[in-house]
Parts: C-alpha cells; structure tokens; sequence
C-alpha cells in the first residue's frame, strides 16, 4: 500500500498575463506533475483537482474546496503543485495554508518548479525563498488586478459598454458590442411608466397598474426575452424596482457605469461607488426618454415637497411652483372652512430664512391662464407664417432625408474610427513603419473630422425641424379656459413667485419663438 496519497492541484486563471503563457495550461501543469511523480514509488495519485478560470487571489474555488473537504476527510495526505503561485496569490491565505493547514492534518507539500517537498526536505518550507515567492505572487496579483481595472475604466471613459447585458429597455448592438440598439418590447413599458409618473400618479399606483396589467419586471423580461439565467428575478413590481427605472439616465441616452466596484483584489464583494464617480458618458446611444421629460419626472417624483391627493394623483401645481428668491417649493395651504387655497414659501415656513413670498390660488390660476393664452396666441401666430412661407411637405422630406444623411454618417464615422484603430495596431506589432502609420493616420483623421463636422451641420439644422414641430404642436392646444396639469406639463418648466406677488414662468423652450424666427428669416 503506498504511504501518500496524493491530490493534484491545478489553477489557471483568465486575469493573469503570465496564465496565458503555454507552459501554465493545465495540461502542461498535470504532464509536469506526472513526470516528477513517475519515479516515486510510495505514491499513488487519489485525485487530480482543476480548477479552470479562477482568481488566485482568494481560495473561493469550487476544486480547492473539494480538495480541502479531502484532506479534512483524510483522503489525501500529499499535496502537489507546479509552483506555489498555482496555489494562490493572496500571501496571507497561502501562509495560513502551509503554516496551519498542512502541520494540522499532516500533510506533505510538493511545489515542483519552486523545489519544495515538506517531507524530503522540511528546511523548504521555512526558507526565506518560499516568504518572498510568495510575496511577488500577491504583488503580481495586485498589480495585475489594477492594470485590469485601469484598462477596464479607460475603456468606460471611452464610451465603450464592458457589461454582459445590456440594461432593461436595450440590447447590444450586434455590429458593435460595445454599443446600443432600442428593444422596442421593453421600450413600451419604459415611455408607459414615465408618462404615468408625468401625470402625476403615485409610484404605489404605478406598481399597482403594473402589476395589475401582468407587464413583466425587468429582470423576468430579461429572462423571458434575453435567455437570462438569473434564478433570482422579481416576478411583480415593486417601488424599489420602478424607482430603478424612473432614476436610470441610460434613457436619455447616457451611458452609466462604474455604480459598484470591488473592495480590493483580495476581497472580491462589491460596494457602491458614490454617484458624483460615476462614469457617465451622454449621446451614447439612442434616447428612450427626452431629458426634459426625464428632468421634469425626477422634480415631480423626487422633490420632497410632492404629496399626492387622496385619489393618488399630484396637485396640478406640484413640482413646478418655486420661490423666486431662495428657489424652495412653495408650500400648500388650505384656509380652515373655505375652500380658499394659497401658498407660501417653504423656506419661510422652515426657519424664516426667506420671506413670505404669498399667492392665492385663485390669483396663481387667473394670472397664468392669461399668460399661457398669450404665449400659445405668440406661437400659433408663427406658425401660420411658418407655413404660408414654408411647403410642409418640403419640411418633412428634408426632415427624413436629413435623418437618413446623420444615419449614413455614423456609419461612415464608425468605419474610420476602425481604420485609424487597425493601423495603430499594425504600428504596434511592426507590420507598417512609423511613415507609413503617420501618413495613414493623417489620412483617416481627415476624413473623420469632415464627417463630425457635417454631423454637427446636420444636428444643428434639425433642431430647426425640432422646434417647428414643437410650434405646430402648441398650436393645436388653441386657447384654453382654465389650468390643469396637463397643460402645465405641456408647456412650463417652473412658476416663479416673487415677493410681490408677480408670477414669472419659465417655459419649457425659452428659445423656441427666437429660433423659429432666425429659420425663416435664415
């Protein structure tokens, strides 16, 4: 019978460089292992473990596990490695092991490549060689773990997506990985929730509508439509769940990363990173939601001044009304036994720090109707001399043919950004010399500038389409008779009140009426 029993253990990890060498396979790690065992004869191998693809910068690793049950079991008691870095690259973790562990269970411990055999030759083990080694692992680790996160935060800064899944209301771009396409599925329930949240209905009622429509969670369409195999979804809605969607700035085309990182190399449980250090990069991908709209809902939402009705519905002013002075919210108030309402400063309420700022509703209501009427009264004006001016027809031909121009550009951008990426790499790798590399370069950078330079043409102009449809849409609205909430979300950014009792509003397009009037004057 022989007298060691002895477990094979195998590491590769995809992290790090020198894993990537031939010779650390795991199938040149068991041929190099089963040679140096060839000759032994009071040895039998019990088990071989691989563990294939994991860190070695912490023991969380399905073989190694399996190994230590062995070893706690007495199944084993000879451990071989290569080296000592396939054991790990934590220092404390590999110090505990050969310290504690293997004097604990008897254990004998053979590192081929680093000499070390705890039976044949004990003094091994507590050489200075063994401390050192194991020190430049962990500082091998270390340093690879932040080439790694290095590479991966330039490549975020760079507008690049590095995650596997793209987030609930897109996919990934199937020409470029790194990018972004609208799932139009899930897009439907992304405008569905804002506009609820845009009238003012409660996010409790949100859910329940939800919920009551069967409109799947992300994480159940995701699994539904994208083969996710997540086993831990959330079959209804909750307000955590939809506050994720109502806050997330990749609907207005922004692309958000870096939220969590990990601890450290050794420690790899995530925690949240501040959101001032986020990684936001705009105009990355097609806007679900307009910024307005978004900006508008998280004042609506979010302010702390917003209550909602006993009917679950926001007041018509809730959100929009603000001190001149100080920018508070105005606060509500009811007049006991009458049905008078009228507000005052929050600021003032709060601490007396600003003053007063009083108006009654009736005063708000009469003097804004006023003021909305002659607004859409400025506009609808415009309008008409937009159109005896300008064949609509026209318009909406250049309009689409604009749209089509800015999609053929991008790809042409996205063709050149490519070149220009494929000949630094043939700099790198000595394919084309230094000349060739500038002239190319050169070359494909002035091809790329003239096509950004016509995409901002392009952009510019059809913010000209933008605002003409904007003016055809207030013009529908024609003259009103009284104030409700949806004409405030219609048209008005925020009510100021000043200490006077003067109303200032501030329309959604400040610049819409001078704009207009440059086009046509243009």
């Amino acid at each position: 019978m022989s007298k060691w029993r002895v477990g094979i253990y195998l590491r590769l990890s995809s992290d790090d460089d020198d894993d990537k060498l031939e010779s650390n396979s795991i199938t040149n790690q068991r041929s190099l292992i089963n040679y140096h065992l060839s000759d032994m004869k009071d040895i039998s191998v019990y088990k071989c473990y691989a563990d294939d693809g994991y860190t070695g910068t912490d023991f969380d690793r399905p073989a190694f596990q399996e190994m230590m049950d062995d070893i706690r079991n007495k199944k084993i008691n000879c451990v071989i490695v290569k080296d000592l870095s396939r054991l790990g690259r934590n220092y404390i973790n590999v110090g505990h092991f050969i310290d504690d562990t293997l004097p604990r269970y008897k254990i004998r411990f053979i590192a081929v490549n680093d000499n070390v055999d705890s039976y044949l030759r004990p003094e091994s083990m507590n050489s200075l060689e063994v401390y050192f080694k194991n020190l430049m692992n962990e500082s091998f680790a270390k340093d690879i773990s932040k080439k790694v996160r290095t590479s991966f935060e330039i490549s975020k800064k760079n507008g690049n997506f590095i995650g596997v899944v793209a987030p609930f209301g897109y996919l990934k771009d199937p020409d470029d990985c790194h990018k972004f396409i609208v799932d139009k599925e899930a897009e439907k329930i992304i405008k569905n929730i804002f506009k609820m949240a845009l009238n003012g209905i409660s996010r409790q009622d949100i859910v329940k509508e939800l919920n009551k429509n069967h409109i799947p969670t992300p994480a159940k369409y995701m699994k539904s439509f994208c083969k996710s195999k997540n086993p831990n979804i959330g079959i209804e809605w909750t307000v955590v769940m939809l506050d994720k969607v109502l806050r997330n700035k990749n609907y207005i085309g922004c692309l958000v990363q870096g939220k969590k990182t990990r601890i450290s190399h050794k420690n790899h449980n995530t925690v949240r990173v501040p959101e001032d250090e986020w990684i936001i990069v705009p105009d990355h991908h097609k806007a679900i939601i307009s910024e307005e709209i978004f900006n508008q809902v998280q004042n609506i939402v979010y302010n702390r001044n917003s209550r909602v009705s006993s009917n679950g519905k926001l007041y018509k002013y809730t959100g929009y009304l603000k001190c001149a002075d100080c920018n508070s919210s105005m606060k509500k108030f009811n007049r006991p036994n009458s049905n008078s309402t009228f507000f005052y400063c929050s600021t003032y309420i709060k601490n007396k720090e600003c003053s007063k700022h009083y108006i009654t509703e009736n005063d708000l209501d009469s003097t804004l109707l006023e003021i909305i009427n002659k607004y859409i009264e400025v506009i609808t004006n415009l309008s008409d001399k937009i159109n005896d001016d300008i064949s609509m027809s026209y318009i909406e031909y250049e309009k689409e043919n604009k749209e089509f121009k800015i999609i053929e550009l991008d790809k042409e951008e996205q063709k050149y950004r490519k070149l220009i990426e494929e000949v630094k790499e043939d700099y790198k790798n000595d394919y084309i010399s230094k000349g060739d590399f500038e002239l190319f370069k050169d070359k494909y950078m002035y091809q790329l500038n003239k096509i950004l330079l016509e995409k901002e043409e392009l952009n510019n102009s059809k913010s000209n389409q933008d605002n003409i449809d904007r003016i055809n849409r207030i013009k529908r609205i024609g003259k009103i008779d009284y104030i409700d909430r949806n004409i405030i979300i219609e048209l008005i950014d925020k009510i100021l009140i000043h200490e006077n009792g003067d109303i200032e509003v501030i329309f959604k397009y400040k610049n819409l009426y001078e704009d207009a009037l440059r086009y046509l004057n243009s």
